[in-house]
């Protein structure tokens, strides 16, 4: 009997006109977005092997270990997410000059990107579930119950004792059969384009991220599917179902993810990043003052005078020698402290960011659209998890960067403040070696890191799959069909 009946909603699916239309209509934009993302995939790729080329090529000092590159990642052809606001790399800079801060080259390819368009979002296969696929899974689902009940075809069938539960299983996987075998369809053509392009997407490491990009559009479509069912089952006419469904689509899908990014706004502010600066440049004078007083106090400590006499001290070998190991011992105590106030700063900054973003994640966790969002640009590493790990990796570069280059070269120059008076000059400056500071490499996050970092957006999907299931099922059961 239930075969019967998928048989019957699979085949009354696939020969709907409306449906048939959408999905043709899908299915041509599927691999023309994997076309038009690939494209910028290669323009964006081939910008950044030109610029990390010609920068290696033309840095044969410590300059070649002032940028950490970040390469755009492949899977970005199917979720561009935030990849194009990631810096093509970030710079490092001393301390001394407010630590590191993200430039991008002028003129790249990332400077096209931003106009008035680009609030529109990115033509690629994310768009097109969220919006073309779940606009087509209400659409097949809003007259599933109310439709059949207002061509008395529901009453005829209820009149030969088929059990409701049967009924309405054999309408939602019949019917979601079809909108998932047109979905597969068009995922399988995309893939194919891809694969046309780049053989890369063939390889091990990329197939296990494209099945959960397939498996949580999977979760999302159903999801949709099913919030149609329960809206058709308390609809007694097609018109209002529709008319709720779309209302209950323009709420899941644009208001509530930008409301929780309002809100968060709102409720949590973030100092601006001019802010921070000025407060870590604050720090960093004060630091500076503070050790300038303190070589003042080791000159009068070692050459026994109050006034300075700088070309009598570096004449005599001795007080110079002694000077020089007594102020950069001196420089690395005050150079962890300076440090650890800015880290203080920025740590404290970072704290209020994400706290701001948790709250604003959580509301927009309350739609599918985000869960799915989330889940997708995190398993195409173009996400908010990639983002991380990049700037982690940045942090911990300029950590070594700054102990091995930048505290060297600063622990050589001095300046020496008592009273009214300032004397600057250097040690022998020589160059820090570079073989101590490694090639700067990104990690990049596992399947399964990905999977950890989403179960509340997998469980938001499981919830508008199973929910508004459970619901249509106990309303299906009392639903007066006269």
């Amino acid at each position: 009997m239930l075969a019967h009946l998928i048989k019957k909603e699979f085949l009354d699916s696939l020969l709907n006109k409306r449906f048939m239309a959408l999905a043709i209509f899908s299915i041509v934009l599927m691999p023309l977005s994997a076309f038009i993302n690939y494209k910028y995939y290669d323009a964006r790729k081939a910008s950044y092997d030109n610029q990390i080329g010609q920068f290696y090529e033309a840095s044969e000092n410590v300059e070649s270990v002032m940028r950490a590159y970040r390469s755009p990642s492949l899977l970005s052809s199917l979720a561009r997410g935030t990849e194009p606001y990631m810096p093509i790399f970030y710079q490092f800079r001393s301390v001394s000059s407010g630590g590191f801060q993200d430039i991008t080259i002028p003129g790249n390819i990332e400077a096209r990107e931003f106009s008035v368009l680009s609030t529109f979002g990115s033509f690629d296969l994310l768009f097109l579930v969220q919006v073309v696929f779940s606009l087509l899974a209400i659409l097949l689902a809003f007259d599933m119950i109310a439709g059949e009940k207002e061509r008395g075809t529901l009453k005829a069938v209820l009149a030969n004792k088929v059990p409701r539960d049967s009924i309405l299983l054999g309408k939602l996987i019949g019917g979601f059969a079809v909108l998932w075998l047109t979905f597969l369809i068009g995922v399988l053509l995309l893939y194919l384009v891809l694969s046309v392009f780049n053989g890369q997407f063939l390889s091990g490491s990329t197939l296990p991220r494209v099945l959960l990009i397939l498996g949580s559009s999977t979760l999302f479509l159903a999801g949709f599917y099913c919030l149609g069912l329960m809206v058709s089952a308390f609809c007694h006419s097609t018109r209002t179902a529709i008319v709720v469904l779309l209302v209950a689509w323009v709420l899941l899908q644009l208001v509530v993810p930008k409301a929780g990014e309002m809100i968060a706004t709102v409720v949590k502010p973030v100092r601006s990043e001019y802010d921070v600066q000025v407060e870590r440049q604050r720090i960093i004078e004060e630091e500076v003052g503070i050790m300038e007083e303190e070589a003042g106090r080791i000159y009068t400590q070692v050459t026994g005078k109050e006034e300075f006499n700088f070309r009598n001290m570096r004449d005599d070998e001795a007080q110079w020698e002694q000077f020089r190991v007594k102020y950069q011992e001196r420089y690395r105590a005050f150079k962890t402290n300076q440090m650890d106030r800015l880290n203080a700063v920025t740590q404290e900054w970072e704290r209020e960011k994400e706290a701001q973003r948790a709250l604003g994640d959580g509301i927009a966790l309350l739609s599918p659209a985000a869960a799915l969002t989330f889940m997708i640009s995190d398993a195409a590493g173009t996400g908010d998890l990639a983002f991380q790990w990049y700037k982690e990796a940045v942090s911990n570069q300029y950590q070594i960067v700054d102990r091995e280059v930048f505290s060297r070269q600063e622990s050589n120059r001095f300046s020496i403040r008592k009273g009214g008076m300032m004397m600057s000059s250097s040690f022998d400056d020589e160059q820090p070696p570079l073989d101590a500071v490694p090639p700067f490499t990104v990690p990049e996050p596992r399947i399964n890191d990905v999977i950890a970092a989403n179960i509340w957006p997998v469980a938001t999907l499981l919830f508008y799959l199973i929910v508004p299931f459970l619901v249509a099922y106990t309303r299906f059961l009392k639903y007066d069909v006269r």
